[in-house]
């Protein structure tokens, strides 16, 4: 029997992220950013709830417009400078850009165990920030300063 390694599941902390400009020419190089986890790929089909007039026991559930959850980027807090870092701290804290929205492609890329093949990438479109939450910093513990970017999007795209 021979056994192909897609067979198994993917391991879920080999990724990393990217993002370009919408102005941005596809041939320009994307603005690349290592994060601790990536949560918030989510859609969910919304559903209506339909009454057969005249029949009390029967109702039909009718789909409606699909919603998508706010995707969230963690990792711990790096002076190093971010392309997507800088893009959401000029977007919610930059009074300047504050009616001019900069709306980016975010691409996260599940690689294989050796980095060297991408297996899967999702592509969120029409991004743009709309959280930055630095964690709780605490003098009891040893811990590390927690960094999360919450980006909203319009859809997204699987390739597999």
């Amino acid at each position: 029997m021979n056994i192909d390694k897609n067979d198994y599941p993917a391991l879920g902390f080999n990724f990393k992220v990217t993002s370009t400009g919408v102005l941005q020419s596809a041939s320009s190089d994307p603005d690349e950013s290592f994060f601790q986890s990536v949560s918030g790929i989510k859609a969910t089909a919304g559903d209506s709830l339909t009454v057969n007039s005249g029949v009390n026991n029967r109702q039909y559930k009718l789909p409606t417009a699909t919603t998508y959850q706010d995707l969230k980027l963690t990792r711990g807090l790096l002076k190093k400078k971010s392309g997507i870092a800088d893009w959401c701290i000029s977007f919610l804290l930059d009074d300047t850009h504050k009616y001019n929205v900069e709306r980016r492609t975010v691409n996260v890329m599940l690689l294989d165990r050796n980095h060297d093949s991408i297996l899967m990438t999702w592509s969120f479109f029409n991004c743009y920030p709309k959280d930055l939450e630095i964690g709780a910093f605490n003098a009891d513990k040893s811990e590390l300063a927690i960094e999360t970017l919450s980006l909203a999007y319009s859809h997204f795209s699987i390739d597999y």
